[in-house]
């Protein structure tokens, strides 16, 4: 099974998006904030990462973790999602 690991500050949309996810037989990890995000992937190695540009109460945002993630495993690939229109 694949691993994901999904990245936002809004806790229905980890649940949602994990959901849908999990019926389709995907293994996946929810993180609220950058602390959270690279202590999962430094430890479970995810196969794919959905991630929020948007990081409220994070020490970093969506860009500088991507930044993070790519230093780490730059074979990573990130899917990047925002609710913002700007």
């Amino acid at each position: 099974m694949h691993k994901v690991l999904i990245v936002d500050d809004e806790q229905d949309i980890c649940f949602l998006i994990s959901e849908i996810l999990k019926d389709e037989n995907y293994l996946t990890q929810n993180a609220t904030n950058s602390d959270e995000a690279l202590t999962i992937f430094k430890k479970n190695k995810p196969d794919l990462i959905i991630l929020d540009v948007w990081l409220s109460n994070s020490k970093l945002d969506g860009i500088e973790l991507l930044k993070e993630f790519k230093s780490i495993d730059n074979n990573t690939p990130v899917i990047i999602i925002s609710g913002h229109g700007t």
